[in-house]
């Protein structure tokens, strides 16, 4: 998720860095100017969540313990081509709701701050970030007041949950989180982005009602009498299968139905810089002259989505947030999913793994740059290679 205008997207790798040392640089600068106008930035840090029940009074329980994934390594075209990341990237931690007396979340990268005003870092820290004092609230000394919110109040608002993966499979789920965590009551409201459609849609199929939201669109400031905040499942791309079996129940309305419908190639459009397939038209040319249909989630209802991929027997897709929709595939799905030369991230091929029955093959080439990594992938456009397209359809219907 890149916010720059697409003719700077390229710089992404190396503005990113530059930015999160700056606002380090600056940090002291803004909690100095803060301290004279009401002291709203965070002057302390809370390390984990039980950090910051002990020190503000609140407490913290574990809702799920560590679980430990053997996945294996995605497969695909060309063979051998190793992901840029470890496809297990290690133990999933636990995941724990801490409940914060006087308890804030400030500003649109929904930092989570203690009644002491710590910042509670295990659960706020920002992509790309690796320090405290890295975190992008630190770049405005002087945030909007509170809105002061009565009783107990949830938290499902994340980072990056204007985008549609984070907000399906980060603040979603920490519903699942909040009900796994039997010690702690319920809530009485939930704080979460309410501001674009597919938002609105998911609340309203998760049940909740816009008398049980506090906006986070509207609000990007509160203080609660008593902050109850669910962990998100993971700080990573880890996609545990939890979680995908939470969405399938709560969301689908035959989880465990076949797939019978056709087989889908998902469109990213053209935006440049953006993992755009540079050889669209022939890309598609290949896929409809095998059945598939051509779909754009962006331009489709949260419900079109579901359905889309739950009926699905194949789906070629580049990389992207769309692909968040796997969580919906029937078993026995193929996906291909399709990188930019010298890029495999396994963000998916870990959701793929947690759905039984789904194959799953990476497509990409042989790197022709020496800087490959996260930033990079997402900012790098795609020529597609159609004869190793071909062969891996021909091996998706025979799978």
């Amino acid at each position: 998720m890149v916010r720059l205008p697409p003719k700077l997207r390229p710089l992404f790798p190396y503005l990113k860095p530059a930015y999160v040392h700056a606002t380090r640089a600056v940090s002291p600068i803004t909690v100095g100017l803060s301290r004279g106008r009401g002291g709203l930035l965070p002057t302390g840090v809370a390390m984990t969540m039980e950090d910051a029940a002990e020190s503000s009074g609140g407490r913290c329980v574990t809702a799920r313990p560590v679980e430990v994934l053997e996945r294996g390594e995605p497969v695909g075209r060309p063979e051998g081509l190793a992901a840029l990341e470890p496809a297990d990237d290690g133990p999933v931690g636990r995941v724990a709701v801490a409940e914060l007396p006087g308890g804030r979340v400030l500003g649109p990268h929904r930092a989570v701050i203690t009644g002491a005003n710590d910042l509670v870092w295990e659960i706020s820290r920002y992509f790309g970030t690796s320090k405290p004092r890295q975190h992008p609230v630190f770049l405005n000394p002087f945030p909007v007041p509170p809105l002061e919110v009565e009783g107990r109040l949830g938290v499902l608002a994340s980072r990056g949950d204007g985008n549609y993966y984070h907000f399906l499979n980060d603040a979603i789920p920490r519903i699942g989180v909040l009900e796994q965590a039997r010690e702690i009551g319920s809530v009485d409201r939930w704080y979460v982005p309410a501001g674009l459609p597919f938002q609105r849609e998911l609340l309203t199929m998760m049940g909740l009602s816009d008398d049980r939201i506090v906006d986070a669109s509207a609000h990007p400031h509160v203080r609660a009498e008593t902050l109850v905040v669910p962990g998100p499942p993971a700080m990573t791309e880890k996609n545990p299968p939890w979680v995908s079996a939470f969405l399938r129940d709560r969301l689908m309305t035959a989880p465990g139905a076949p797939a019978t419908g056709t087989p889908i190639y998902v469109t990213r459009g053209a935006t440049g810089n953006n993992r755009d397939i540079l050889n669209e038209a022939a890309v598609r040319s290949v896929l409809t002259a095998r059945g598939f249909d051509v779909i754009d989630p962006g331009e489709m209802s949260v419900a079109d989505q579901i359905s889309s991929f739950a009926q699905a027997p194949v789906i070629v897709s580049a990389h992207g947030a769309a692909l968040a929709n796997l969580v919906f595939a029937a078993g026995g799905t193929s996906l291909i999913e399709i990188f930019p030369a010298g890029c495999v991230l396994p963000d998916y091929w870990r959701m793929a793994a947690g759905i039984p029955g789904m194959t799953y093959r990476y497509l990409s080439d042989w790197p022709t740059s020496k800087r490959l990594n996260r930033q990079t992938a997402i900012v790098t456009d795609i020529t597609v290679d159609l004869a190793a397209l071909e062969a891996l359809l021909d091996g998706a219907a025979t799978s």
